[in-house]
């Protein structure tokens, strides 16, 4: 299994445009916030104190929540390119048992997700100081760093159940474009969230991504959000929370977090579990 995933990790970093495009849907969400809608919300919301910085610490939320999913379809690239060119055969005659070259594909997913995630929690920091914010907390970053890896463990395990189904590298491509589109809705980064209908609402927060976000988005925006509205009335907090995806709310109840984390440890376990099966039945045909 460490020789599957060394040479995983090897062949990612060594592919420089690999790299980028993996982080091309995390860079679209960032673009976007920084030229086109970023301003908008943030003339909406010119009641609340501080309220460029409490955004910067939003977008950079969706944006962490966005390159858990991004970079593990990156990183299991190269489980698609031994399909197409058999190479999963050399591996199966070899000595290296079945198990350890699944498991190499799946830890390779989970890794990448994982440091990348962490490049990506850097460059916000780095944003947020730059535009007058100040650096996270040693808790808050430890937090993050918790939530990144029950992010990655999730998102790797629902891409890497999802490409367990690919054979080829054109299809690969075209579920690559669909989710990196789609990615930037699905954490409510491109337009808040309590912004849309109430029927793609409902949609999005059944969306493991979606309750990242929020994880990460109550982490970042607690303070600086508690500054914003320690004038203002606690309903007019609430509204906010619900409307930019911090908390999603289900009926009148809004989510506590040990609820978002169980759902991403959910899903990490059953996908994780279902693409190994579907892994293994197909390396037996």
């Amino acid at each position: 299994m460490k020789s599957m995933t060394m040479r995983g990790l090897k062949l990612f970093f060594r592919d420089k445009g690999g790299v980028f495009f993996s982080l091309l849907g995390v860079l679209i969400i960032f673009c976007l916030f920084i030229f086109f809608v970023g301003d908008s919300i943030i003339e909406g919301l010119e009641w609340l104190s501080d309220a460029k910085n409490i955004m910067n610490h939003w977008v950079v939320a969706g944006m962490l929540a966005s390159a858990s999913i991004t970079t593990s379809m990156g990183a299991y690239a190269q489980m698609v390119i031994d399909k197409e060119q058999k190479l999963y055969k050399d591996f199966y005659t070899s000595p290296i048992s079945r198990g350890s070259i699944v498991g190499g594909y799946l830890l390779t997913g989970f890794i990448i997700s994982v440091i990348m995630s962490v490049v990506v929690l850097v460059i916000g920091e780095i944003y947020i100081c730059v535009n007058g914010g100040s650096i996270l907390g040693a808790m808050q970053i430890l937090k993050l760093l918790g939530v990144v890896l029950l992010s990655s463990f999730a998102s790797s395990a629902l891409v890497c159940f999802i490409i367990s189904f690919v054979r080829t590298t054109n299809a690969y491509t075209t579920i690559s474009i669909i989710l990196g589109t789609l990615i930037g809705f699905l954490v409510g980064a491109y337009i808040p969230i309590g912004n849309l209908p109430a029927g793609v609402q409902s949609v999005i927060r059944v969306f493991p991504c979606a309750h990242s976000a929020a994880l990460f988005r109550q982490i970042m925006m607690d303070e600086v959000a508690a500054a914003g509205f320690s004038s203002l009335p606690a309903a007019a907090h609430q509204e906010f929370d619900e409307t930019l995806g911090v908390k999603l709310v289900f009926g009148e109840t809004a989510a506590e977090p040990w609820v978002s984390i169980l759902i991403l440890v959910g899903t990490g376990i059953v996908f994780y579990l279902l693409a190994i099966l579907n892994m293994n039945r197909k390396s037996k045909k």
